[in-house]
């Protein structure tokens, strides 16, 4: 026999203070606020200006197109995603009126890093605050210039990490749910 009788733990054991202090945690999340978001009915959280989400393209003021097709940014890409092939524009001037003829991006082979974006001149591409990408046809993935240079719906004045009241958007592709950028409260996630 070892000689020494363990109250302390008999004691521990006899009144299960270990289930008590797991239940005690557990009933402390019970009553505290709930970080759930009420997706897509309710809310929609607005990214950061800093998030990579999907590609886009910018035009100047004027509405000019920004990009000059260098083709930096198919050459700066790690996966060979960006495909640019350039066209004079009809005045003929030379490389400040040339516009690319293709502009498209493989969002299934981006890794989003974001050296496209750095590689770029004339700050016309950008890694846009799209991060719903989930599609269910491949085809969907492929994206061509005329689809980048729509406006996007969260531009970058809006400083972002907030919730947005969502409301939803018939589009021909089906139904979308959309942030409103003009009812937005701060939100700890």
């Amino acid at each position: 026999m070892s000689g020494k009788f363990d109250i302390v733990g008999l004691v521990r054991k006899v009144i299960f203070s270990d289930f008590a202090r797991g239940l005690a945690i557990t009933l402390k999340y019970n009553v505290s606020r709930s970080i759930t978001l009420k997706y897509p009915d309710d809310e929609k959280w607005v990214p950061y200006v800093r998030f990579r989400g999907a590609h886009t393209l910018n035009r100047d003021p004027s509405g000019k197109e920004l990009c000059v097709a260098c083709e930096l940014c198919a050459k700066a890409c790690p996966t060979k995603c960006i495909t640019v092939i350039p066209e004079e524009d009809d005045t003929g001037r030379g490389i400040a009126d040339r516009v690319a003829k293709v502009w498209k991006v493989d969002l299934v082979r981006c890794m989003f890093c974001g050296f496209c974006e750095d590689a770029c001149p004339t700050r016309a591409i950008r890694l846009g605050r799209e991060y719903e990408l989930a599609c269910t046809d491949i085809s969907s993935t492929v994206r061509f210039k005329d689809a980048l240079l729509k406006p996007q719906p969260i531009h970058e004045g809006i400083a972002g990490g907030v919730v947005a009241k969502a409301r939803f958007e018939k589009t021909e592709a089906g139904i979308r749910v959309v942030a409103d950028t003009g009812i937005i409260k701060k939100r700890a996630l």
